[in-house]
């Protein structure tokens, strides 16, 4: 039996260029805070373009599957808190009531990791230490729930307990 067979027609090279702006359906794979080194501190996300969606959306999804975007959220220089707005446009997206509480940041991560959401994605050109370069921008206010909800395919617990009372003795097991 084989592990997989090589095919390598649908492979597409591409550089790690900026995804193409446009209006992409996501997965929320990671967010969590950090900082810079320089101290600055900031809420990394990370978001998965879907790959279930390719006939729905075949001129975004459909050719960007699977793709990363990757995006910061900012303490405001002025008072050094995350701006509310911009968690709450996410927390909204995600499908969260008004006035859902989020305890802390490990909260804030359970509460989004894996939630499906609609997201702008532009492409910002900077220059950095002389080299221009261009990447993917994502704004918090851009953040729309999904057009698409995911199917809940739970997968059933084998050792959930049951009304059944079948019994098994020592005598029916085969060690």
């Amino acid at each position: 039996m084989t592990l997989f067979t090589t095919n390598y027609k649908n492979l597409e090279n591409n550089d790690n260029k900026p995804v193409p702006e446009g209006v992409y359906e996501v997965i929320i794979e990671d967010t969590h805070p950090d900082a810079t080194p320089g101290g600055t501190e900031y809420i990394s996300m990370n978001l998965r373009i879907r790959k279930d969606l390719d006939k729905a959306l075949p001129n975004t999804n459909g050719k960007q599957h699977n793709r990363m975007v990757f995006m910061n959220i900012w303490k405001r220089k002025k008072t050094n808190k995350y701006d509310p707005s911009d968690l709450n446009f996410i927390m909204k997206a995600a499908g969260y009531p008004e006035n859902t509480p989020v305890a802390d940041w490990d909260d804030w991560s359970d509460k989004l990791i894996g939630k499906a959401v609609k997201v702008k994605v532009t492409i910002d050109k900077s220059e950095y230490k002389g080299k221009s370069e261009e990447r993917n921008q994502v704004w918090a206010n851009s953040f729309r729930k999904t057009d698409y909800p995911l199917q809940n395919a739970q997968a059933e617990d084998p050792f959930k307990e049951t009304n059944n009372s079948d019994e098994i003795s020592d005598e029916d097991l085969p060690f």
